[in-house]
């Protein structure tokens, strides 16, 4: 094939190559150097090659599909029906030293629909001239290229006519086309529109109108306009079987006066994990093939065209995991609860809590994180994300609470409520002590307020407060009886922050401190005496109830450390290995709310393995899910 590539052109009065004859001679040349197709003197028939192995595999039948990457090309519309962000590439390489290559990229958005971007170039050498008969031959190149940026959407229900019973989406994609052949280059911008329908019957039709904004191209003083093209790709897939998917597509383009139809055919195996593909078309027929495993794709497409065949390599790539496959996932491992899949499903947790609260959903990624620091105890990347975003929570939470409270500080000011109104700004400043419109509004409403009603704010307030330092105070003093000192606290400290200067308060601290002290001085004694004993179970359960009052002692975590070590290290490994089953299983049955059996199996898990470090971080969420 390699007399097309050689040629020889003369201006008829300097013997010199003119370059609009080089550009004329160069798009009635390349395209039958490429697919021979019938369009090929069109200008722009470089970008109407397709791009693909699995578009091309079925004949380019691929606008009523255009459920990929590859939308951005094939119809913009389809953009809307990506689920994640996808990277794909794709080569053509044809013969006589001629390739096709492009790059697409899509990005998915909850809201706006979805947003491509797509790089097509086609490249031929070894085209030859002279400058007069006599002279050696010297090569050039020829390249055309388009970049397209596009987007689709689909439109909400409301939007869509009752009598259409499915999904409208729409899509738009603008493109500057790029050529250049010799040293004589030139671009231009233009646009294309697409539309998707799609049904629950399984039936689309895709509807593309490309170059709707015409591109023109000027080289030298040549100005060539790419003619429009109506693309019309009606596609129907039907489940066969249990594992199988066929999708038969058609399409017909329609320019410049005539129809050229297409259809093929695609059957997915396994959702994908292996298709096989075949088209016809007036250019010839295509077959193909692929394999996917996750989130990765590769196809292949051969061209059985007249004068050569053509091969397409394809590959994609998509990032994370939908909802759907985070389930099954989660399901998957959850079956199988070893250590190794424990970890890739709180791995799975840990991501999915990422993108929940990307998307403002803290509360469920607090809930996915969670899970995964459970799955995966060890892991302190987890932890500190965990602490993190429940810190981000509760201020999320008490902005709400002091928006509530002023927009009611508010209302309640503007009936001339003025002590009620105080009371809500005061809320407002407990929650945001920066909040300068209630610490104004405070000062504002006390200024107006007389004498008497002095009077009655201060006793309305202290007998409120009396009332909560009884109701903490009697708490305090049940949980000292239980002796539950770590609790007791913790209402003590209640009361103390509704009224610092409380001597019954400041009197039950002192004494619950003095009995903390106390207790953990007889624990360290015990444990040390159990250490030197080599019963660490009973050491490591002494320095967790330490711990419990004392949670930021370092010489204590350090003995525990200590003492789990040299007690993992006397448990043998077949009981290590059981404690770990059983500890996957507490965790299952913590995660459906069977707290009971849960208790019960750590129970098991500390007989066999007193330090097993998981069972020690569930149990305390144990014991606060049974209280």
């Amino acid at each position: 094939m390699k007399k097309y590539r050689k040629f020889l052109m003369f201006h008829p009065s300097s013997f010199i190559p003119h370059p609009c004859l080089l550009f004329g001679a160069a798009l009635s040349l390349a395209p039958v150097c490429g697919l021979a197709q019938p369009d090929g003197g069109l200008p722009g028939s470089f970008s109407r090659q397709g791009v693909g192995a699995r578009a091309l595999g079925i004949a380019g039948s691929f606008a009523g599909i255009a459920d990929d990457a590859g939308a951005v090309y094939w119809n913009p519309a389809g953009l809307a029906l990506l689920i994640k962000p996808e990277l794909t590439v794709n080569r053509i390489t044809l013969f006589a030293g001629t390739n096709n290559d492009f790059i697409g990229y899509g990005m998915p958005f909850k809201k706006i629909g979805a947003v491509g971007a797509g790089y097509l170039r086609q490249t031929s050498g070894d085209f030859q001239k002279r400058e007069t008969p006599f002279d050696n031959p010297t090569s050039f190149a020829i390249t055309s290229s388009m970049l397209q940026l596009g987007w689709g959407i689909t439109l909400p229900a409301a939007y869509t006519p009752d009598f259409i019973p499915g999904q409208i989406s729409l899509g738009l994609a603008v493109k500057n086309i790029a050529q250049q052949i010799d040293t004589a280059s030139g671009s231009g911008a233009g646009a294309d529109a697409g539309l998707l329908y799609r049904n629950k019957k399984g039936l689309s039709v895709g509807v593309v109108v490309s170059n709707i904004v015409p591109p023109s191209v000027t080289l030298v003083s040549k100005t060539v306009s790419f003619p429009g093209v109506l693309d019309i790709a009606p596609a129907y897939t039907r489940v066969i079987g249990k594992d199988l998917k066929a999708a038969l597509a058609a399409r017909t383009n329609y320019y410049t006066g005539r129809f050229h139809p297409g259809g093929g055919l695609e059957l997915r195996y396994l959702d994908n994990r292996a298709a096989f593909r075949a088209g016809i078309e007036a250019k010839g027929v295509s077959m193909g093939i692929g394999a996917r495993l996750s989130n990765y794709q590769l196809d292949y497409a051969i061209l059985l065209h007249e004068l050569a065949p053509s091969h397409i390599i394809s590959f994609s790539m998509k990032f994370g995991m939908t909802a759907a496959e985070l389930a099954e996932e989660i399901k998957r491992g959850m079956k199988k609860l070893d250590r190794e899949e424990a970890r890739r499903v709180a791995h799975s947790y840990y991501l999915e809590g990422l993108n929940l609260a990307k998307s403002g959903n803290l509360t469920a990624a607090v809930s996915n994180l969670e899970k995964s620091d459970l799955l995966d105890p060890a892991n302190d990347q987890v932890e500190k994300k965990l602490e993190e975003f429940k810190a981000e929570l509760a201020r999320q939470l008490n902005r709400q609470v002091a928006g509530t409270s002023a927009i009611l500080a508010r209302q309640q000011y503007q009936q001339g409520n003025l002590l009620v109104s105080l009371e809500h700004w005061k809320a407002v400043i407990q929650l945001d002590p920066a909040d300068e419109e209630a610490k104004l509004a405070v000062e504002k409403i006390e200024s107006r307020l007389g004498s008497r009603e002095r009077e009655l704010l201060a006793r309305t307030q202290r007998d409120i407060i009396d009332v909560q330092l009884s109701q903490f105070l009697a708490r305090a003093r049940g949980l000292l009886e239980q002796g539950l000192l770590v609790d007791a606290v913790t209402e003590v400290k209640k009361a103390l922050q509704a009224d610092g200067d409380h001597e019954q308060s400041k009197l039950l601290l002192a004494e619950l401190n003095k009995a903390m002290r106390e207790k953990a001085d007889q624990l360290s004694r015990e444990a040390a005496q159990a250490e030197g004993k080599k019963d660490f179970k009973t050491a490591i359960a002494a320095y967790q109830a330490i711990l419990q009052m004392f949670p930021k002692s370092p010489t204590v975590k350090e003995k525990l450390k200590t003492a789990r070590a040299a007690g993992s290290g006397k448990v043998k490994p077949e009981l290590q290995k059981e404690a770990e089953r059983m500890y996957y299983s507490a965790v299952d049955q913590y995660l459906k709310k069977q707290y009971q059996e849960s208790s019960r199996t750590l129970s098991r898990i500390f007989e066999l393995d007193p330090g097993n470090e998981g069972a020690l971080k569930l149990k305390a969420k144990v014991e606060a899910a049974l209280q």
